[in-house]
């Protein structure tokens, strides 16, 4: 049997499969609440299953394939940098986020400041980012038929509409159980595949064919180790995935442990998708860079093991999109429609506006996703459109007692304003982080205008 006739009948398998988690997921999606917390039946291996499941499909696995064919070693940067992101939220974040019921950003904000403007901005600016982030999920899924010789929209429509599907089905339980599947699934086959490279003398070959700054550790310079590094980390500390998954916990101390303990686990795994990458450009020079993992394990991998892991990837592609949509429908339904359009209305009305909200959003990331070329050119826009125009805002708050309403969406327009000036070609150094530092600036300064103002 080929790895293309392997690898659909274990898709067709796994869409089964969730299909079955999605029906035995809902006993924890009745109420809205339970829709975005999944009940809070959250346990450790679930909630550490989630967190490494969000980055370990199309952004570690694809993306550190495609940066290692690129860069070699140095690729590796971009996963470390997911890594330190669930650090950063276990330290800073998580106690707060539990303790406070907080499902949202938006729910933080509301607590800190008590406004609505700052509520609303960091809504739509969630439900922007994470749109992003699902059009590079999907991205991976298009680029798997792209070199299978389907053609790649119609894959990523395919892809979308089974994503769409499965999210009226399946609240965040559905998306954790399935993470923890996928991943596990993952984790060992990318580890036997580099295995597999090794008994064929792959490392050898890599030595033989490749250039000596494939094998520096940081082979660019300085400003694309951070911003491939920065955004990435910062990320973690405005990321609503996260929240909604510490706000799922059974209790405290798995809220805190499970981001540790799946960063424990992700650090020493991102070499390998690189080093497959790197194989792939020892083997095929001018292949594509970012198809270069598909075509290493249908060409050089056998049938059952390349099948195993491009089924799982492709189904964490699905799945972490299913997250997003989840994400984003708390905050059109929940932060902006529920709050502040109509507080009084019924469960009937909020499950339509879930419907069409998941339907609307898909279909937007659908088409973002055909717009872009690399899948982690465009995760990095979403990070740092997240940091410059949230991370003050919400960090401060925490930090700063004295900050305040004003200066928090000071610090957010400033922010967004020195991103959007860098994207229309105005260069800044670190563009990446640059942004934080006018929001920090900003949100000082009307702070403490704003509180002589008052007093």
């Amino acid at each position: 049997m080929s790895s293309l006739s392997v690898v659909l009948v274990i898709l067709g398998i796994y869409m089964v499969v969730m299909v079955g988690i999605g029906l035995a997921g809902r006993k924890y999606g009745g109420s809205m609440n339970d829709f975005m917390t999944a009940g809070k039946q959250g346990t450790l291996l679930l909630v550490t299953g989630s967190y490494i499941g969000s980055h370990i499909g199309n952004g570690i696995v694809v993306g550190g394939a495609e940066y290692g064919a690129v860069y070699g070693i140095g690729g590796m940067w971009f996963g470390v940098g997911a890594a330190l992101s669930y650090l950063l939220f276990s330290a800073v974040m998580s106690r707060r986020v539990y303790r406070g019921n907080c499902v949202t950003l938006s729910d933080m904000l509301e607590q800190r400041y008590g406004d609505k403007v700052t509520t609303i901005l960091m809504a739509v600016l969630n439900g922007a980012a994470n749109t992003a982030v699902m059009a590079g999920q999907i991205m991976a899924g298009k680029r798997l038929f792209e070199y299978i010789g389907v053609n790649p929209v119609l894959g990523a429509i395919i892809t979308t509409l089974i994503v769409i599907i499965y999210s009226s089905m399946s609240g965040l339980w559905g998306v954790m159980m399935t993470d923890v599947i996928q991943s596990t699934v993952i984790f060992i086959t990318v580890i036997v595949t580099v295995i597999f490279i090794g008994s064929q003398g792959g490392f050898q070959l890599m030595a033989q064919n490749l250039p000596a700054e494939s094998f520096q550790m940081v082979p660019f310079s300085m400003e694309t180790f951070i911003m491939m590094l920065g955004p990435t980390a910062l990320y973690g500390l405005v990321s609503s995935a996260a929240f909604q998954r510490t706000v799922s916990c059974k209790e405290e101390k798995t809220a805190v442990m499970a981001p540790v303990i799946a960063a424990c686990m992700i650090i020493p795994f991102v070499i390998l998708p690189v080093l497959i990458g790197m194989y792939g450009k020892a083997l095929w020079p001018d292949a594509a860079n970012g198809t270069i993992i598909f075509q290493v394990l249908f060409e050089a991998m056998p049938p059952v093991l390349a099948g195993l892991l491009i089924a799982s990837i492709c189904a964490a592609v699905m799945s972490t999109c299913d997250g997003g949509l989840v994400t984003i429908t708390a905050n059109i339904v929940s932060d902006i429609y529920y709050k502040h359009i109509n507080p009084q209305a019924s469960e009937k009305t909020l499950a339509k506006m879930t419907t069409w909200s998941t339907v609307i959003v898909g279909l937007i990331a659908l088409i973002l996703s055909l717009q872009f070329s690399s899948i982690i050119s465009l995760l990095s826009m979403a990070y740092t459109f997240m940091t410059a125009g949230g991370l003050v805002m919400i960090a401060g708050g925490i930090l700063w007692k004295k900050g305040t309403t004003q200066g928090a969406i000071a610090s957010f327009l400033i922010g967004i304003a020195c991103v959007i000036v860098n994207k229309m070609g105005v260069q800044m150094p670190m563009a990446s982080i640059f942004p934080i530092l006018p929001s920090l600036i900003a949100y000082v300064a009307v702070s403490l205008m704003t509180q002589l103002k008052k007093g």
